[in-house]
């Protein structure tokens, strides 16, 4: 599933180094499709899903030892593991182990210790797995080996592995675990082809924003915008500058190249000001304005979303109120309410120095 993952991954290239997967609509349903698989292939493959990892499979989790209750595990100091062992060295399949800094790693040996785990966390299920691959984004590898690290391309792995089976002057049970190996090796690529399809369909039917979707998404919302809390939606939106390059986007060039587009000030009613990046994987919210650097921090502070309107009503609790009111087809509403607030006043409002 590495090829899949990796490509989830790239969504986070102007966020945060891609080390994470944007947890969006999308990236829920491909995590929702490799849970059902896993969880479905050790009932299908209890052979297969025994087979003990070439590495160790580790990730931060969220699960405590209170979590593990019964006979099938058993408190050994501040960790929590599984009775049931594998290998020579009767590595128990399941352990949970606490860092000096108070914190809980997860370790599994096997598929089915997998799938025991991800029963364990219930309705946390999506961000173990989340954080799972996250941390072992090459699953593959990991199962079996380097060798079948995912690549794009020709991957003849697979075919030499076959031809070491076939050598002669291995021992039955080496053969046997090679055999086996294979075949998980194989339904794991087969599984990783069709998410990777699908992966491909879903992203293809969205509409990620681009300089001209963010200059009228950011238009369309200033209409909304003034001092007015109990009709407009922000006080202010705007870009952080009014300059554009060639390509029509705000952000520098050094940040165009990892996907930012330009950055927008927000100024709600009920919170503080914040800034939002607009970059080609969506839109999320970064540490804002650094005095002592007079330039922004561009770091993230929360999740990506796809649209800037849904990432604004996860900030602004009166925006998202005002939204559900008012319908966005009904902009002269919002236009006539404003030149009824200016004839009153007789003079035009500004916000910022500049006409509303």
């Amino acid at each position: 599933m590495g090829l899949t993952i990796g490509r989830a991954r790239k969504g986070t290239s102007a966020a945060d180094g891609g080390s994470r997967i944007p947890f969006n609509a999308i990236n829920e349903n491909l995590l929702n499709k490799i849970i059902d698989w896993v969880t479905s292939y050790a009932g299908a493959h209890p052979e297969e899903s025994k087979l003990k990892f070439k590495s160790t499979m580790t990730w931060s989790t969220s699960l405590k030892i209170e979590d593990f209750s019964g006979g099938a595990f058993e408190q050994r100091g501040d960790d929590m593991v599984s009775t049931e062992t594998i290998g020579k060295e009767n590595t128990p399949c399941i352990r949970l182990h606490k860092d000096s800094d108070g914190l809980y790693k997860m370790s599994v040996q096997t598929v089915a210790a997998l799938v025991q785990v991800l029963n364990i966390a219930r309705d946390r299920r999506l961000d173990e797995t989340r954080a799972c691959l996250e941390a072992n984004p090459d699953p593959t590898a990991v199962i079996a080996g380097d060798r079948f690290s995912s690549v794009k391309g020709e991957d003849l792995s697979t075919y030499r592995y076959m031809q070491e089976i076939m050598k002669e002057g291995d021992s039955e049970e080496d053969t046997e675990q090679k055999r086996i190996t294979l075949k998980l090796v194989m339904h794991i690529q087969k599984e990783d082809i069709d998410l990777l399809q699908s992966y491909a369909e879903a992203i293809s039917g969205t509409s990620r924003p681009t300089p001209v979707t963010v200059e009228g998404d950011v238009a369309l919302i200033k209409e909304f915008c003034g001092e007015d809390e109990d009709v407009h939606v922000l006080e202010d939106i705007s870009f952080t500058t009014d300059h554009k390059f060639q390509n029509h986007c705000r952000s520098p060039p050094w940040r165009q190249i990892l996907g930012d587009i330009a950055y927008i000030e927000v100024k709600p009613h009920d919170e503080d000001p914040f800034f939002i990046t607009a970059s080609t994987t969506g839109y999320f919210v970064n540490k804002g304005w650094v005095k002592e650097k007079c330039d922004l921090d561009y770091e993230p502070a929360g999740e990506v979303n796809s649209n800037l309107v849904e990432l604004l009503k996860t900030k602004s609790a009166k925006f998202a109120e005002l939204i559900v009111r008012q319908s966005w087809d009904d902009l002269s509403n919002i236009k006539n309410k404003k030149q009824k607030s200016l004839k009153s006043n007789g003079k035009p409002q500004t916000v910022n120095g500049r006409r509303k």
